[in-house]
């Protein structure tokens, strides 16, 4: 479950989008959500705001979002918030395996479709809200116990079988937007398994 108390933060130098994003977040999770203009204030705002997961734009002036995210990821104190970077590009393997390389939890392609952002950080809260229930400050050393693994992983691997299961062109043709919504369910399913696993091997 989500906690309504949860806190975002936008990182974005584009006011419209940075607004649009901000209210979409707002209306359809409704949880808080802050804003910082580039690379510093976002540093700034992570570590005094304690955001529970960052959207990141990668093309800002100065200070672009790959140095953002690696300094956030090696500060004891901001590391465990999950980033979703932002980028305009649509098809840059070579940046978005770069954004993942150093830390970064996602990718979203700008314009962003309102689905695929609102599942993804749903996504993220609930992976920050599990390394928050397990105390994990950095190398705490607690795990999730297996059995309540087990139970995680069965009904999530039921969604994500799922999700595959009727992107096979035997269930019939779907179109790209169904196409697009079922890559999203599948690809956000695997990033919470991932979450338990790691959790559990601890």
């Amino acid at each position: 479950m989500i906690n309504v108390k949860s806190t975002i933060l936008v990182v974005e130098d584009n006011k419209d989008v940075s607004f649009t994003i901000s209210e979409t977040l707002k209306y359809n999770i409704g949880c808080q959500v802050i804003a910082a203009m580039d690379g510093k204030e976002c540093l700034r705002m992570a570590k005094e705001e304690a955001p529970d997961v960052i959207l990141l734009d990668i093309n800002m002036p100065g200070m672009d979002g790959f140095e953002v995210c690696r300094i956030l990821k090696e500060d004891e104190q901001t590391k465990q918030i999950p980033i979703i970077f932002l980028t305009a590009t649509a098809d840059d393997v070579k940046s978005e395996a770069r954004g993942l390389e150093i830390g970064a939890d996602d990718y979203l392609v700008q314009p962003v479709d309102n689905l695929k952002l609102i599942t993804r950080v749903k996504v993220m809260l609930r992976k920050k809200g599990l390394i928050d229930a397990m105390g994990e400050t950095g190398g705490s050393g607690l795990r999730l116990p297996a059995r309540s693994a087990h139970k995680l992983r069965a009904p999530l691997n039921s969604i994500i079988g799922m999700a595959e299961l009727i992107q096979k062109p035997f269930y019939g043709t779907l179109t790209e937007k169904q196409k697009e919504f079922a890559q999203t369910i599948s690809k956000s399913g695997h990033e919470l398994l991932k979450v338990i696993n790691e959790l559990a091997e601890r």
